[in-house]
């Protein structure tokens, strides 16, 4: 009788029976996680660190190459999320940098990504607040390409 009705599958269902089959995690817990155990600077912070040239300081951005090519903050290291454990070793050889990590909006990717680094031993790495929107906003500088 059920399969008569034509239903379409609940959202997130998916992810219901992997957390229920096997007691994993949710994104959502993930991303509470995560966002409890990292820092997060404001653009206004970072734009300071930056005009004051602090050398000290890395900026990682973790989007698809076609949205960091649209537009990112000057001088900002290109490594996408979706490879950043398998090119941590040969694109970020200093684990005592001091690393703001942005992504679009801020709150999901680079928080993934920074936990990620921390992880790892990157104990100075940050979240960039708002990520490149809030940046935009803020109207400072972008390069492209």
């Amino acid at each position: 009788m059920m399969r008569h009705l034509n239903l379409t599958a609940p959202d997130h269902l998916t992810e219901a029976l992997r957390t229920n089959m096997s007691g994993a995690k949710t994104v959502t817990q993930l991303l509470a996680e995560a966002s409890a155990m990292v820092p997060f600077m404001a653009p206004q912070e970072l734009k300071l660190r930056l005009d004051a040239g602090a050398h000290e300081l890395l900026v990682l951005d973790v989007r698809e190459k076609d949205l960091y090519d649209s537009g990112h903050i000057p001088g900002a290291k290109h490594l996408p999320r979706g490879q950043l454990e398998l090119r941590v070793n040969e694109e970020l050889p200093d684990p005592t940098l001091r690393i703001v990590v942005c992504c679009e909006l801020g709150a999901m990717i680079s928080t993934l990504a920074v936990a990620t680094l921390r992880q790892l031993g990157f104990s100075r790495a940050a979240v960039l607040d708002g990520g490149m929107k809030a940046w935009r906003e803020g109207r400072y500088s972008v390069e492209h390409g």
